[in-house]
């Protein structure tokens, strides 16, 4: 088995590098870090070049390549600054349940402005009850009509002060056994009543 990078790899990861070293300034970094901002400028600086959702399909904006070409960017961009890696590829990270399980018109609507760097995802999932634990849900959602009701509170969100839209985890039905199996998780934008 051939462990080698592919010629079209390696300069996906070289373009990362030169990307994350141009606009690293241990400055602007400090301060991001002291007042927990998020490095807005870079993640949208990122998103031009194409390296934010590299692996969505191009439909939805990306280049259509996997999820490896992916790893190798948010790796440049730890190697330079750990912080600033983490913060970049966490912006998309409840894209992945909107890029695989969404529908396609969400797609549309939400991956497309995630890569050109105009979303944020949020994902809630941990709740105080129950912490990390995703097996066992008590945020509910009842169908009404044409949408669902969300019921229940939900901690260290990602993404949270920052995020367009969330992925929400919630128990559908309550009578499932085991209990995961009447989950689902729900997209619910910035802004929508109760939120």
């Amino acid at each position: 088995m051939d462990f080698e990078l592919t010629p079209e790899q390696k300069d996906i990861q070289k373009a990362a590098r030169e990307f994350i070293q141009g606009e690293y300034d241990k400055e602007k970094i400090l301060e991001w870090e002291q007042t927990h901002t998020f490095p807005k400028e870079i993640w949208k600086k990122a998103a031009k070049l194409g390296f934010i959702g590299i692996h969505y399909p191009e439909e939805f904006g990306g280049q259509g390549y996997g999820v490896f070409e992916n790893i190798l960017i948010v790796e440049e961009f730890c190697r330079k600054d750990s912080g600033v890696g983490v913060a970049l590829s966490l912006a998309d990270f409840s894209s992945e349940v909107v890029l695989r399980f969404g529908t396609h018109e969400q797609k549309k609507k939400y991956l497309i402005p995630v890569a050109k760097g105009e979303f944020i995802s949020g994902g809630a999932y941990t709740e105080p009850d129950h912490g990390s634990d995703i097996t066992i849900m008590s945020t509910t959602a009842l169908k009404q009509g044409d949408s669902f009701v969300i019921n229940g509170t939900k901690t260290f969100i990602t993404n949270g002060s920052l995020a367009d839209f969330f992925v929400v985890l919630c128990q559908t039905d309550p009578n499932a056994k085991p209990p995961y199996r009447g989950q689902c998780t729900i997209l619910v934008e910035k802004g929508s009543k109760g939120l």
